[in-house]
């Protein structure tokens, strides 16, 4: 995901900064053909101008095709991430209900201390899925922007969100081995 993610973003650097080149370099020899020859037609510059137009406007549309590439890619890797995190969620919220099994079956005061600390995985779990599923609008109502920085963005929120969810995996695993120590 990483790799596909990371081929277009350079791929939308690297034509980005050809066309801008190509665009500054044609812009710049206009400008000195036009300034160098002093007698030079009205039709010569005509000319000038017109290719420079065409020239931006085959800037902008390499810029919406490559912004459709983006956005083509976040959403697919979106639904992908999307998926295995819901997924990653349930299998918590299972995780959660087998322990309040376990606890119940514990002395009176381990019940209080366990139950406790399971309470606070169990609302971090929730706020993580609250996360995920606003996430989820912001991509279904088009919300996000797709440009450039949104590849890193979504890299960002995904190992944020992964984090996250190790540290509550491990804390689920780690639960009852203060009770068994």
């Amino acid at each position: 995901m990483k790799s596909k993610i990371q081929e277009y973003h350079n791929n939308f650097f690297t034509i980005g900064k050809t066309k801008i080149l190509a665009f500054t370099i044609m812009t710049f020899m206009a400008g000195t053909i036009l300034t160098s020859c002093g007698e030079t037609s009205k039709k010569d510059a005509k000319t000038v101008k017109e290719d420079t137009k065409e020239l931006n406007k085959d800037l902008e549309q390499g810029a919406k095709d490559t912004s459709e590439e983006i956005k083509t890619t976040v959403k697919a890797d979106w639904e992908n991430f999307k998926t295995a995190s819901e997924t990653a969620v349930e299998n918590t919220e299972n995780n959660i209900k087998d322990l309040r099994e376990k606890i119940a079956k514990a002395s009176q005061n381990e019940k209080t201390r366990l139950t406790v600390q399971l309470d606070k995985l169990e609302l971090k779990n929730k706020e993580l899925k609250e996360k995920l599923a606003e996430r989820a609008v912001e991509f279904k109502q088009d919300i996000v922007e797709f440009n450039e920085s949104t590849i890193e963005s979504e890299k960002r929120f995904e190992r944020e969100f992964n984090h996250d969810m190790k540290e509550m995996g491990t804390a689920l695993k780690d639960l009852f081995k203060n009770n068994e120590d």
